[in-house]
């Protein structure tokens, strides 16, 4: 069954651009994009296991095609629920460890209901991953380590922090409208 599709794919760009890149949320991501190196693949079915089948699809295919850098794997229509999705991170995360993949590639997650622990769902650090769609972000460890060494990385949560509540709340709302209907 063929689960691509380029509906959400617009929506994902606008975040990356507008909301990743703009706002320099990930100071790493604007060359690999810029350069078309970012892969966004859709999963359009609402099956836990057919998005588990893609984003092992999609990892083996970033495993071989060293012209992409990373590759975002879009949930269209499963694990909408947050608790859900972060319980789903430890079958992704397995897949890193098969076949030696885990000193390779690494994982990131983004959703539009994310929630970092021991902090509330209208927090505005939330913001910093969340996007339109459940999304696996599949990345090269290669390209995160020389990124650590490169830059100082700790303090990059803090200064997003800092940005997102430097704006303000109709723009915010602007940038991340799905998150308008389930946090303000």
């Amino acid at each position: 069954m063929d689960n691509y599709t380029s509906e959400p794919t617009d929506l994902v760009q606008q975040w990356i651009e507008q909301c990743v890149i703009d706002l320099s949320l990930c100071p790493f991501a604007s060359a690999p994009y810029r350069a078309g190196r970012v892969r966004i693949a859709v999963c359009q079915s609402g099956s836990e296991i057919e998005y588990l089948q893609m984003l092992d699809t999609e990892l083996g295919r970033l495993a071989a095609d060293i012209s992409v850098e990373t590759t975002l794997v879009v949930a269209q229509r499963a694990l909408s629920d947050f608790f859900d999705f972060n319980d789903f991170l430890s079958h992704a995360e397995a897949l890193l460890e098969t076949v030696d993949r885990e000193s390779k590639l690494q994982i990131a997650s983004f959703h539009p209901q994310y929630q970092f622990a021991g902090v509330a769902p209208s927090d505005v650090g939330n913001y910093t991953n969340r996007a339109p769609f459940p999304i696996i972000q599949w990345l090269r460890a290669d390209t995160v380590a020389q990124a650590v060494q490169a830059t100082d990385t700790l303090a990059i949560p803090d200064n997003n922090i800092e940005t997102l509540k430097s704006i303000s709340s109709s723009r915010l709302a602007a940038l991340f409208p799905w998150c308008v209907e389930n946090n303000s």
